[in-house]
């Protein structure tokens, strides 16, 4: 009887503890204006650990589990007497150990302490990336990691519409098959998706191989968004009522043989085989040159999706470290560029904090295309037309820039990132299509958010008109820019940092800290709740184990 108990109170302490069972506070930005996107080396960071409110919650609702089963135990241990052969009772030391182990185990799955990947795997996948540069010389993990966002975004962007066409040329054929299933039903029930504030808080490439058939990445993206179902006339069927921690990993895979397209491939709407503007026959060749460009031979397609859990900071050893003091960075961004200004730099953060600002409120990011990473483009494009679809607009009057203050500098292996915290205010508020204000108000209020600006290592600043003018800082043409940030007339590659600082992330300050993860490390709270609630669940599953009461010890 004891034993069932038992059994029954280690699965109700596994179902508390499993995923999804943990409460998750969601992201965003002010008036629904969440921003992000950015990666460093090979990946980027953001957000923090679980709720430290619902890890509590979640541990008392296993202690009193545990303690109704226990005093279960208690009560039967005078009326059943004990069978012969029975194993023997454990000793005290014996309940503690293993109390104590499963404990911290039920402890640690609810504390949701960042991930951080280790050393022997950091050097797998930097020799499986070496590996597949070795036979594509102009690979770069940096212009993947950017491309594999570009096609998150699209992908998504195409799912949320229905649309199988849109989203032929990302998927395999295999994977396509389903989602144009899934996408079908959903047309014939008169319904679509929405991720609503969708926003990418990190990219990560977690696994790569290369062997004789294929290459293959797995990336692992961190998100944040509030899930919807509405249907042909934009009524709600299913709200998750709030931003959202949610992961997912993408497997891109392509053929052992294939390099990197010198048009760009798909994400450039560019076939990648004969350059051509990219269309598809129902097979997935290119209607110009016949090659099938969804099985993987001359691009990367994406394999597989999988749902994940939310990492929030991955530790991974490749993506560079902050200086330990401003004046510290900013030595070093010196030394390497001696025409570097502080100054001079927080000056066009404000240039480029107004004009993106503008843009935001005027739906038409063409104004500050150029100074936005691919990742921070494709975010902010997703959520205009997301409340653009909705006949919403956003609102920020009497915008005033309060104080520009750097606060970090990290150098990395590929960028420099440069994070300024800006304080202003504004009356925010969102407004639909007869000028009704349907969220926020005209009161005037402060703010902070950090932005944080990445340039490729070993530029300089060159004094010249550069993304911040709208000119390409390659040829100096007023910029036109392709759907993948490149130059019409050069080709540059104008929006990803390799010629000048570009926006690649915005956080609102209280981000992490109502997403329940501090920047510092994972919510302190957490810990508490974490080590409490394991000392007592450790405590009650020990004493259950033990068989009868002290005196059998003896």
């Amino acid at each position: 009887m004891k034993q069932r108990l038992l059994s029954a109170a280690l699965a109700a302490v596994a179902f508390c503890a499993a995923p999804g069972a943990f409460g998750r506070a969601g992201g965003g930005g002010h008036a629904g204006s969440g921003y992000g996107g950015g990666h460093g080396g090979y990946s980027s960071h953001g957000g923090g650990g679980g709720g430290s409110l619902g890890g509590f919650i979640t541990l008392a609702i296993i202690v009193l589990i545990v303690w109704y089963f226990y005093r279960r135990a208690q009560r039967n241990r005078g009326q059943t007497p004990p069978s012969q052969g029975s194993q023997p009772p454990m000793n005290a030391a014996t309940r503690e150990i293993v109390g104590a182990l499963l404990g911290a185990a039920t402890a640690g799955t609810l504390a949701g302490n960042r991930a951080g990947a280790s050393p022997a795997a950091v050097a797998e996948v930097a020799a499986a990336v070496d590996a597949i540069r070795s036979r594509d010389a102009n690979f770069d993990m940096e212009t993947f990691l950017q491309r594999a966002e570009m096609t998150f975004y699209l992908a998504k962007r195409a799912i949320n519409n229905n649309d199988s066409v849109a989203v032929r040329p990302y998927l395999n054929d295999a994977l396509f098959a389903q989602i144009s299933q899934m996408l079908q039903q959903n047309k014939s029930q008169h319904r679509h998706d929405l991720l609503e504030s969708l926003n990418v808080r990190g990219v990560h490439v977690i696994h790569a191989d290369l062997n004789a058939q294929q290459q293959s990445l797995l990336v692992h993206f961190d998100l944040v968004y509030r899930g919807k179902t509405l249907d042909d006339a934009q009524h709600v069927l299913a709200d998750e009522g709030q931003d959202t921690r949610h992961g997912e990993r993408w497997t891109f895979v392509r053929a052992a043989a294939a390099v990197t397209p010198a048009a760009g491939g798909v994400t450039a709407s560019r076939c990648p085989a004969c350059g051509a503007e990219l269309r598809l026959n129902l097979d997935g060749s290119c209607t110009h040159c016949r090659a099938s460009v969804t099985n993987g031979t001359v691009d990367w397609v994406v394999a597989a999706v999988q749902s994940a859990p939310f990492i929030g900071h991955y530790v991974d050893g490749l993506s560079g470290s902050a200086a330990p003091t401003m004046a510290d960075g900013i030595a070093s961004l010196k030394a390497a560029d001696t025409n570097f200004s502080i100054d001079a730099f927080c000056q066009r953060v404000a240039t480029g904090f107004t004009a993106l600002q503008d843009a935001w409120c005027k739906q038409n990011l063409d104004a500050g295309r150029a100074f936005l990473s691919p990742g921070a483009y494709f975010a902010w494009r997703s959520q205009v037309e997301t409340m653009g679809a909705e006949g919403h607009r956003n609102v920020m009057e009497q915008l005033q820039i309060v104080r520009i203050e750097p606060l970090r500098i990290v150098h990395g292996q590929v960028f420099d990132d440069l994070t300024v915290r800006i304080t202003a205010s504004c009356a925010d508020y969102e407004i639909d299509q007869s000028n009704r204000v349907v969220f926020g108000d005209r009161t005037v209020r402060p703010f902070t958010e950090e932005w944080t600006f990445q340039r490729s290592v070993g530029v300089s600043s060159s004094g010249k008109p550069g993304t911040l003018e709208n000119t390409c800082p390659r040829c100096g043409a007023p910029v036109q820019l392709t759907q993948i940030g490149e130059c019409r007339f050069c080709k540059a590659a104008v929006t990803s940092g390799k010629f000048d600082w570009v926006v690649s992330r915005i956080e609102q300050e209280d981000d992490d800290e109502d997403a329940g993860g501090g920047r510092g490390g994972p919510d302190i709270g957490n810990q508490i709740a974490g080590a409490i609630g394991g000392a007592i669940v450790g405590g009650l599953l020990g004493s259950l184990l033990g068989g009868n009461s002290d005196r059998d010890d003896s």
